[in-house]
């Protein structure tokens, strides 16, 4: 089971970091000002490594063995 979990928690973080890109291109592409462009890139991108840490710290310590007994059939 923890295998199943970890596949598609990777989808969900790969997914997580392809819209950020997205979110970034566009912050740098179509902002008034470059100053201001720079500047919320880079609170976005600061925000964005810390909920992505924070995430992943919390995924991996679940229990998931406890949540989802093995069954022995």
């Amino acid at each position: 089971m923890r295998p199943l979990f970890g596949l598609l928690y990777t989808f969900l973080f790969l997914s997580y970091s392809i819209t950020a890109l997205f979110v970034v291109f566009h912050l740098l592409r179509y902002s008034l000002s470059r100053t201001s462009a720079i500047f919320m890139t880079s609170l976005f991108l600061l925000v964005l490594i810390v909920l992505l840490f924070s995430n992943a710290i919390i995924f991996f310590s679940l229990p998931l063995d406890l949540i989802f007994p093995q069954s022995s059939l």
